[in-house]
C-alpha cells in the first residue's frame, strides 16, 4: 500500500506509525509540518509540508491544492490523519479511504472539551462526520470524541497504542535495598510533577534510602527545583532534562516505582506507564482520563486520587515496602502488556482496517 499521514513529521508517535508500515513493506510519506522538517528529524521517512510558496491566497485553498498536488504525485491508497486538525482538504478532495486518530488533546482539554473557535469546532466536526473510520487509543478518548462530534460511540472504535516489547522488556538494575522512584514525562502541569515532590518527604521518612529521577524538561522545571530545595529533598532529586525516547528504558531499567501523577483529563491514554509494566515496573498513578485503562489496579500498579500526595505516598510505601506484591506487580506488569498492548499486534489491526477499507469501498487516491 501506499499510505499518506496528515500529521506534524517531529511527533514521536506519527514517527512510530511512518515506521511501522514501512518496513511492513509499504511505501509511506508524513504530510504536514513545517518546510524545514525535511525527513522527519531522522526518521528515515519521507516528508513534507502541507504548503506551496506557488499557492496564494486562503489557506482553506492553498492547503486543498497543496495536498491535490501530492496526493497526484504520490498516488497514496489511504489518507490517515493523525491528531485531529480543522484540514478538511481529504474531504474537498473526495478522497477515500481517509481516516482520523484523535490523539486526546485534540478533542479533551484541561477542564473537558476543547475550547475551539465556533469555525474550528466546525472544520474538525465535519472531519470527523465525513471520514471513513475515526480511531480513538482509549474507551474515555472515543466517549468525548462521540460527544464533541454529535456521532454514535459505536463509530469511534477503540484501536489502542502499544509499546515495542523488544525494547521495552524487563531488566532491572536497582541498587539493592535502595529505592529509585522514576517520572519520565514533559515537566509541565498537566502532568503533575509537583505532586510527585510533595509527596516524596512522608516516602523517605519511611525509607530513609529513597532516590527520585525527573527525566524531562520542560516550563515547570525551574520551579520544581526550588519546590524540592524547599522540601528538603534536592539532594536525593535528580533532574536529567530532556531524554530522548530511545534512552527511557535505561531510566526504567533503574526504576523501582513509575509514578504518573497526572491531573488532567486529557491523559487519555497513558503510554509512559504502558512502557514502565512492559519491563516490569510497578506503577502508581493518578486514577484520571484514560489512565485507569492503561494500568491494572492491584494487579500492574496502583490508582491515586489526583493532586494527593498524601496518597501517592500510601501508594508508594504499600509497594516499596511489601516485597511481595512488589514482586508480583513485576512478574504482572509484563504478561498485561502482552496481552492488551503489545505494538505489533495493535499497529496490525491498523493495517487490517486499511485492507478492510481498501477492499470494501474500492482503491484509495480516487479524488475530485
Amino acid at each position: 500500500m501506499r499510505i499518506c499521514f496528515l500529521s506534524d513529521p517531529r511527533y514521536l508517535h506519527t514517527q512510530r506509525w511512518a515506521r511501522y508500515f514501512a518496513e511492513r513493506g509499504h511505501e509511506v510519506i508524513i504530510v504536514g509540518g513545517p518546510p524545514e522538517n525535511g525527513d522527519g528529524r531522522g526518521s528515515g521517512i519521507a516528508s513534507c509540508p502541507l504548503g506551496d510558496e506557488r499557492f496564494r491566497g486562503p489557506w482553506l485553498l492553498r492547503t486543498v491544492l497543496a495536498l491535490k498536488r501530492i496526493v497526484n504525485e504520490f498516488r497514496p491508497d489511504i489518507l490517515h490523519m493523525h491528531y485531529l486538525g480543522p484540514l478538511v482538504a481529504p474531504i474537498l478532495l473526495r478522497f477515500r479511504p481517509f481516516l482520523v486518530s484523535v490523539w486526546g488533546a485534540d478533542i479533551i482539554g484541561e477542564t473537558g472539551l476543547v475550547r475551539d473557535t465556533p469555525r474550528h469546532r466546525w472544520l474538525k466536526r465535519l472531519v470527523l462526520r465525513r471520514a471513513d473510520a475515526v480511531l480513538a487509543t482509549s474507551a474515555q478518548l472515543a466517549r468525548f470524541t462521540a460527544q464533541y462530534a454529535g456521532l454514535p460511540l459505536e463509530r469511534v472504535p477503540v484501536y489502542p497504542w502499544g509499546v515495542d516489547r523488544r525494547q521495552f522488556r524487563p531488566r532491572h538494575v536497582g541498587d539493592g535495598d535502595g529505592l529509585v522512584i522514576s517520572f519520565i514525562k514533559t515537566l509541565k502541569p498537566k502532568y503533575g510533577p509537583e505532586f510527585l515532590l510533595r509527596a516524596i518527604p512522608a516516602v523517605r521518612a519511611r525509607h530513609p534510602r529513597v532516590r527520585v529521577i525527573m527525566a524531562g524538561d520542560g516550563p515547570l522545571r525551574p520551579d520544581l527545583e526550588v519546590a524540592a530545595a524547599d522540601l528538603g529533598i534536592a539532594d536525593i532529586v535528580t533532574f536529567t532534562g530532556e531524554v530522548p525516547h530511545e534512552h527511557v528504558p535505561d531510566y526504567l531499567a533503574q526504576t523501582d516505582i513509575f509514578v504518573m501523577p497526572s491531573v488532567h483529563e486529557s491523559e487519555t491514554f497513558g503510554v509512559a506507564a504502558v512502557e514502565a509494566q512492559a519491563m516490569g515496573v510497578p506503577v502508581v498513578a493518578s486514577r484520571i482520563g484514560g489512565v485507569p485503562e492503561a494500568v491494572a489496579d492491584g494487579l500492574t500498579g496502583l490508582l491515586v486520587p489526583p493532586r494527593d500526595p498524601e496518597a501517592l505516598a500510601a501508594a508508594i510505601l504499600r509497594i516499596a515496602l511489601d516485597v511481595d506484591l512488589r514482586a508480583s506487580m513485576s512478574r504482572e506488569g509484563p504478561r498485561f502488556v502482552a496481552h492488551h498492548f503489545d505494538w505489533d499486534t495493535n499497529a496490525g489491526r491498523v493495517e487490517q482496517l486499511y485492507r478492510s477499507l481498501l477492499n470494501g469501498g474500492g482503491r484509495g487516491g480516487r479524488h475530485g
